[in-house]
């Protein structure tokens, strides 16, 4: 069946909430047009997952998507690469549909064809001052006046829906952890590319807020934070003039801005007084007071901000910084295999390990700065005469999940004494499985063994999670002219093994230009291009069923169309090295495909995390001319 309209519905332990929501979309009567709801659950709260469940009964298409608490920006991101519908809805899970909304929203895109975004009215459902306010601010932040033009150039993402296309090859920014200016920043970028927006009052939902004048105050704060940030990023942002970002402007334009309180609580106040009638003095006087409440602690928020800038160098639009998302550490170049898609093998002789007290001391650095993720790689990490001293650093350090990346083979030699470190939760294995067909895989691994022993492991560990359900185990696939047919069974079988997700990685022949790359024997060549198309929209489906289980991004999957015909390029991807990915060699040289920029053996780490030399190599990377479309580096 198809589906007119997707709505995302984030949510984090909001439960009661969520429920009314939910309950006013049951209520509509209007079902001339089909849709889905997809909840998607930041907190990963069994409570939530239960009001989902019992909610079923009221809907055909509803869908719950679990996270892992990586904010607002992230939720909705997940909730689009699952969507199937070609519009593309956004509502609190603490608003109500009002009227026909779903019908509304379907056809005004229907009317509007050219128009990108279109959002309603949102209609306070309390009169409670401080919250009032809150609702205020950002309706008139909707429309403003640009070249003498009033322009549409921002909806509150309670109260919208846009057209599947918008999100093209990057959704809401991520590096918003928080909620507040996540969305500001989304329509201002998509309004700066051309894309245009429309504002229709009849399309109605009620904002049933809730909160004390503490989570008033807070919320201040936090919008004082994100749209100091959204300036940073873009510098241009017409709401956030007043907002300077250089070292010396923005205490002068804060001090400014403090002597403008008063001013800005009487006009705004005034505006709110006249919009919604409000009678008696001391209710007026209330109202003046929270404006200039409102007003303090968002500076504040813009303070703490500009010094959280200044000391993890947030990445803006044209540079990555701020502390890591993965660091991957390149702890050796030995191997067992002399893989035909790969090259560091043959470095071996020549390239020492990582040394144990580096590789220690960066694993302790790391933990301190709360770096997500972390993977060790080579080569066979488990070759290292060391790799479970490694391992019992992480333990003792209180490291969970250090990715290992292997080729699966000696993981059964280690078996029992890899199994303690994987029960609690330590390490995760992620294993390289490229084929269902033996010889495909042992000719890509240039082995006789290799598929059989990597098999071997697959099955073992998928016992093995078969009475320790924590165990996390994980595959990764690389897409091959010799694989192609097979990419959705790969998909079944590592599904039954009941791994914990599979990742597809196009093809990228030891780091080589693209014209180099073709010269592969696994390369995807023009007359198999329609192969590679079917293929790939078959991992799509299949992402949009499991959403946690392939790893990939919706986007990165379909972007490996353009990748093996030659034209993708960095308009279409941002390589994150230096930025949000951080990959350390065996030297111990924090490096990028064309530079390093600071070595762990000779600096302190977060030192190097905060040098000018990282925001150059991280702005290099994203000019590179021959995009890899690894989805550890690079992001669309």
């Amino acid at each position: 069946m198809s589906i007119d309209i997707s709505i995302v519905l984030p949510t984090c332990k909001r439960d009661a909430s969520l429920k009314r929501c939910l309950d006013s979309f049951a209520a509509m009567k209007d079902r001339r047009y089909t849709f889905e709801i997809i909840v998607v659950d930041d907190g990963a709260s069994e409570s939530t997952k239960k009001v989902v469940d019992e909610a079923k009964n009221d809907f055909f298409n509803l869908r719950y998507v679990s996270g892992s608490h990586q904010g607002p920006a992230r939720a909705r991101n997940r909730g689009i690469e699952v969507a199937s519908g070609s519009l593309i809805g956004f509502v609190d899970d603490d608003c109500l549909v009002m009227g026909s909304w779903v019908a509304q929203m379907v056809e005004a895109h229907q009317k509007f064809p050219k128009i990108s975004c279109i959002g309603g009215e949102t209609i306070s459902g309390c009169s409670t001052p401080h919250l009032l306010i809150s609702q205020k601010l950002s309706t008139w932040s909707i429309e403003t006046k640009l070249a003498g033009k009033k322009e549409i150039i921002f909806f509150p993402t309670c109260n919208v829906s846009c057209k599947r296309d918008v999100f093209g090859l990057k959704s809401f920014d991520e590096r918003f952890l928080f909620p507040g200016g996540e969305d500001l920043e989304f329509f201002w970028r998509l309004f700066k590319k051309g894309r245009r927006f429309l504002f229709i009052p009849e399309i109605k939902v009620l904002h049933d807020r809730e909160g004390t004048v503490k989570s008033f105050l807070r919320q201040a704060f936090v919008y004082g934070r994100g749209n100091f940030l959204v300036q940073h990023m873009h510098r241009d942002h017409p709401l956030l003039k007043e907002l300077r970002t250089g070292s010396l402007s923005f205490w002068f334009g804060s001090f400014v801005n403090i002597l403008k309180i008063p001013r800005f609580s009487f006009l705004c106040g005034r505006k709110l007084i006249r919009e919604e009638d409000v009678k008696g003095f001391f209710n007026k006087c209330d109202i003046y007071l929270f404006f200039t409440m409102h007003k303090i602690c968002y500076i504040a928020g813009n303070i703490r901000e500009f010094f959280q800038i200044k000391k993890n160098g947030f990445g803006t639009n044209d540079g990555g910084a701020g502390v890591p998302r993965l660091l991957i550490l390149d702890i050796t170049h030995q191997c067992n295999l002399m893989c035909n898609i790969c090259d560091i093998w043959k470095t071996k002789s020549k390239d020492e390990d990582l040394g144990f007290d580096a590789l220690a001391r960066i694993l302790s650095q790391a933990q301190a700065l709360k770096i997500p993720e972390i993977t060790l790689s080579g080569g066979e990490p488990l070759l290292r005469q060391d790799i479970f001293n490694v391992f019992e650093t992480a333990r003792n350090l209180k490291i969970k999940n250090l990715g290992v990346l292997s080729n699966g083979i000696l993981v059964e030699k280690h078996f029992e004494v890899v199994m303690p470190y994987l029960c609690d939760n330590t390490i995760s294995l992620v294993i390289s499985f490229d084929s269902l067909k033996q010889v495909v895989h042992n000719t890509v691994r240039n082995s006789e063994i290799a598929w059989e022993a990597t098999h071997a492991v697959l099955r073992r560990l998928a016992q093995a999670k078969n009475k320790n359900p924590q165990i996390n185990f994980n595959v990764i696939t690389v897409i091959l002219n010799q694989n192609l047919e097979e990419l959705d069974e790969i998909v079944s079988f590592v599904h039954s093994l009941g791994a914990n997700s599979l990742q597809f990685q196009s093809l990228l022949p030891n780091n080589l230009k693209m014209d180099e790359r073709k010269a592969s024997g696994f390369w995807v060549p023009e007359e198999r291009f329609s192969v590679l198309d079917a293929a790939l929209d078959k991992l799509v489906a299949l992402k949009r069923q499991c959403p946690n289980f392939i790893k990939n991004s919706l986007l990165n999957l379909l972007l490996i169309k353009k990748y093996y015909r030659g034209t993708l390029t960095s308009r279409d991807i941002q390589c994150q090295s230096a930025g949000r990915t951080v990959l350390v060699s065996t030297l111990g040289d924090c490096t990028t495909c064309f530079s390093s920029y600071g070595n762990i053996k000779k600096k302190n780490f977060e030192n190097i995390l905060n040098s000018p030399k990282r925001m150059r190599a991280s702005a290099r990377v994203k000019k590179c001319p021959w995009p890899c479309l690894l989805p550890c580096f690079c992001e669309a």
